[in-house]
């Protein structure tokens, strides 16, 4: 699964600039290919696996091993030597298959040259089986229309089957509907053939009970938000306390050239978390990362304790002289009160939230920068012997 989401990913990147000149984008790497774009099409022989994605899919030229098809109407008219995967609004598979299918859509069509020599596990509004199937299938879809045999077992999710005159189940039949849905005697024998009725779901005693659950997790998720904050209140007091210096570098930094400083707070979060996936690309690195994980929380919460203050501190500095511990503490509190609001807010609050983060980002690193650039400043000035 992570290969599949990795593979439509690289193929989605591809899909940015081709978007652009409605031309499809694509990228051959080891054996497998990469393509997307508006009409994303496949018309060469691919060696190894294939993933496309787009608006307009297609795969006309033989793909060894699997297909991995994305898009909104996705079309595979060529062989698949391994399974194929699709998803898509109109599915249309008319190749052939060497492995698995599994696809989802509104409308999706099997009816490849071949019989599947998988299983089939197909979605959809409208699903139509018209090609045989030597694994099990299974499919949920409104209506289903069976037209070709089944070797393995089958199970349904839906509300009808159409059974046509080439449909024929050799292994056991499980049917789930809201109505019973009549299996002929000449697709599958009654005593291989189960029906279990889908039960319409109570949506006002669900809301109730959901309510109900949400009400008693209601105290235990205030009383945890009051410890965290409590947690960091705590925090926030011990460098005010015990780092005075560094507290007030870091206020005369806060206070000139706000966006200056979000705008390094950015690059400053981006580097930190950025340090776990390249530790991770070397299998040294792969021990590290629990460390760097940690390395990245940690700052990340102090970012967060920071932006909140030195924002809470400016702001409060307008109105009235913040000239003692005790009035700093008050003011580190009130800025965690607002800003455990500010998060609240639907849509934008969490953009707040991750400018604070970046602000204390910011006012962070540019004292570091000055203090750990000081000595190469003064190397610089002082001329070196000739």
């Amino acid at each position: 699964m992570n290969r599949v989401l990795l593979g439509l990913s690289i193929a989605g990147a591809l899909c940015l600039p081709g978007m652009a000149q409605a031309e499809d984008a694509r990228l051959a790497f080891g054996g497998d290919m990469f393509a997307a774009g508006q009409y994303a099409q496949l018309a060469e022989p691919v060696a190894n696996d294939a993933f496309l994605a787009g608006y307009d899919v297609s795969i006309t030229a033989p793909v060894t091993g699997d297909a991995h098809i994305a898009g909104y109407n996705v079309s595979v008219t060529s062989s698949v030597g391994g399974g194929l995967y699709a998803m898509g609004f109109a599915v249309n598979l008319t190749g052939s298959v060497g492995g698995d299918v599994t696809a989802a859509g509104n409308s999706v069509l099997l009816k490849l040259g071949t019989p599947v020599a998988g299983n089939v596990r197909l979605a959809g509004a409208t699903v139509t089986i018209d090609t045989p199937i030597t694994g099990a299938a299974l499919a949920s879809a409104g209506t289903l229309s069976l037209n070709a045999p089944i070797d393995g077992d089958f199970s349904f999710y839906g509300e009808n089957i159409t059974f046509g005159p080439n449909a024929t189940i050799s292994g056991k039949v499980a049917i789930h509907a809201p109505n019973e849905i009549a299996v002929p005697a000449a697709v599958a024998s009654a005593d291989r053939v189960t029906f279990e009725k889908l039960v319409n779901v109570d949506y006002v005693g669900e809301g109730a009970r959901t309510a109900e659950t949400v009400v008693k997790g209601f105290w235990p998720a205030v009383w945890g938000s009051l410890l965290w904050g409590l947690f960091l209140l705590v925090i926030g007091a011990l460098f005010i306390a015990f780092m005075p210096r560094g507290v007030a570098a870091m206020q005369s930094i806060s206070e000139k050239r706000p966006f200056r400083r979000i705008g390094l707070g950015i690059l400053a979060f981006a580097s930190v978390v950025g340090l776990v996936p390249v530790v991770a690309l070397t299998l040294v690195g792969l021990l590290l990362v629990p460390v760097v994980v940690i390395f990245a929380i940690v700052a990340c919460i102090l970012a967060y304790l920071a932006g909140t203050y030195y924002a809470a501190s400016n702001i409060g500095g307008a109105f009235l002289k913040i000239d003692t511990n005790l009035k700093r503490i008050a003011a580190l509190a009130i800025g965690l009160i607002v800003a455990a609001l500010i998060v609240m807010i639907p849509f934008i609050g969490w953009l707040i939230t991750l400018g604070i983060v970046a602000f204390g980002f910011g006012v962070i690193a540019a004292v570091i920068m000055v203090r750990w650039s000081a000595p190469d400043a003064a190397r610089i000035d002082t001329p070196t012997a000739g």
